[in-house]
């Protein structure tokens, strides 16, 4: 229902009173059909807002396969340092293992036969250096012990030996003694 200057002329009032009432009821209504409009543009821009938001999590449901794919590539390179710190190790404990080789005596001919046929998964690396060295030491010469040269020396065998006779100490000859030992040398 309306408010009419034909109402209130009906109810007695006076002219200049109905404007003024107009008048403010005019404001009124104004003033709530601004407020509305304020209203329907937020509840638009809400709308807005939710789609925006929508589209934001269907981006966001795809981000737990890039979270599977991180887990899986993080996995892969924990597996990659792994290997390596196994090759390092390995590298490490058959370098040691060469070493102990060498130090019992293996031809170094044959050192890398022997470290090709070696079983080195009982060889324990503990701070650089193989534990029970002088074990394995040990074991690799009773196993190893056609490749461990051994060395001797002897004399060539001379048909006519020097004579032995002695002779004098040329320290203990004087000067005089010295030159004539010389010149029974020469002959």
């Amino acid at each position: 229902m309306a408010l009419t200057r034909k109402m209130l002329k009906a109810m007695g009032i006076e002219d200049e009173k109905i404007d003024q009432i107009i008048d403010e009821h005019a404001e009124s209504v104004n003033a709530l059909k601004a407020q509305r409009d304020e209203f329907k543009e937020a509840a638009g821009k809400a709308d807005g807002y939710k789609k925006e938001l929508d589209a934001l999590k269907a981006k966001g449901e795809g981000a737990g396969e890039y979270e599977e794919k991180y887990k899986a590539k993080c996995k892969e390179l924990d597996d990659y340092k792994a290997e390596v710190a196994g090759e390092k190790a390995a590298a490490e404990k058959r370098g040691l293992y060469r070493q102990l080789l060498e130090s019992a005596g293996v031809d170094p001919k044959r050192i890398e036969t022997v470290l090709k046929v070696s079983d080195l998964e009982n060889v324990t690396v503990k701070d650089g250096a193989i534990e029970d060295a002088d074990k394995l030491t040990e074991g690799i010469k009773a196993d190893w012990a056609d490749f461990i040269a051994t060395t001797t020396v002897k004399g060539a065998d001379v048909a006519h030996a020097p004579k032995g006779e002695g002779g004098k100490d040329i320290n203990e000859m004087s000067t005089a003694e010295y030159m004539k030992y010389k010149a029974e040398q020469r002959g």
